[in-house]
């Protein structure tokens, strides 16, 4: 599985994405230490987070290559993407999704900065 970010959300992301950081592509479904709630429509949510590099993440034992970094994710939410996925940002609006050859997966993809 491969991630790649457009230039665009590249340069706006990279600010987050320092040595002492792990990026995380978190599907939001009430589970783990960063999913608050679950989303209760049948839209799909996750979100991009940028977490300290000791951040235990023994729940997120999937990775991503991406031209970031490992991603990690939740084994069974790969289950939801292509096996190319892409996050891009609309730069008007500042709004940033993730879609995969097969169409728009999350149009809202929420970016969190962890400290």
């Amino acid at each position: 599985m491969k991630l790649t970010f457009t230039d665009a959300a590249k340069a706006r992301l990279e600010k987050f994405a320092t040595p002492d950081k792990k990026i995380v592509l978190d599907f939001d479904d009430g589970v783990g230490p960063f999913s608050k709630e679950a989303n209760c429509t049948l839209a799909l949510s996750f979100n991009l987070l940028f977490v300290p590099k000791n951040t235990d993440l023994s729940e997120f034992g999937a990775t991503i290559d991406s031209n970031l970094g490992t991603v990690y994710a939740k084994p069974y939410s790969t289950d939801q993407m292509d096996e190319e996925m892409t996050i891009d940002v609309n730069q008007k609006y500042l709004r940033y999704s993730l879609s995969g050859r097969n169409g728009v997966l999350d149009s809202a993809l929420g970016i969190k900065n962890i400290d």
